[in-house]
């Protein structure tokens, strides 16, 4: 059985030679697991990640090689076949360069979609859209480009376009 996990990530800025700063994850249960990096370089950070990611960081920095190990035992754990799902190519792109930073590669039972553009109906693409931007309207403490925050915006979201209402 595939198990749905919704993810996000913030990194440093959009290039091919940016880092990963933190990472949420959170299951169709609502099980979650965030992370935020300690070996990532502030002067990497676009100005953008400077002023709005940055402030939103509060929880004890991990190195890399810790979060992937803590990320990959959280998730071996479930023992299932992973359908890892994003709402940018960015954050499979991230997480991926994160995992060969250490020498290591995205394991066999992981896969990845984006959403919304999993969805073959455009209603369901829009109720999508529509239920990222409501559930911060619902959620005004929750700050966008937390992690774990997009990460259970993009779970709401897909869950509501996935069931059709």
């Amino acid at each position: 059985m595939v198990s749905l996990l919704f993810f996000d990530c913030e990194f440093t800025d959009l290039s091919s030679s940016a880092s990963l700063i933190s990472a949420g994850f959170i299951t169709q249960s609502g099980d979650s697991f965030y992370a935020e990096l300690s070996d990532y370089e502030e002067a990497s950070c676009n100005d953008f990640v400077k002023a709005t990611v940055l402030p939103l960081l509060s929880s004890p920095a991990i190195s890399t090689a810790d979060f992937l190990s803590a990320l990959t035992d959280w998730l071996s754990s479930r023992g299932e076949d992973f359908m890892f799902i994003a709402d940018s190519d960015w954050d499979q792109m991230i997480l991926t360069k994160t995992f060969v930073s250490v020498g290591m590669t995205i394991p066999k039972n992981w896969r990845f979609q984006k959403a919304p553009d999993n969805f073959a109906s455009g209603m369901q693409r829009n109720l999508f859209n529509d239920e990222i931007a409501a559930f911060f309207l619902r959620h005004r403490d929750q700050k966008q480009h937390h992690a774990l925050t997009d990460a259970c915006a993009i779970r709401s979201a897909y869950l509501r376009a996935a069931s059709g209402y």
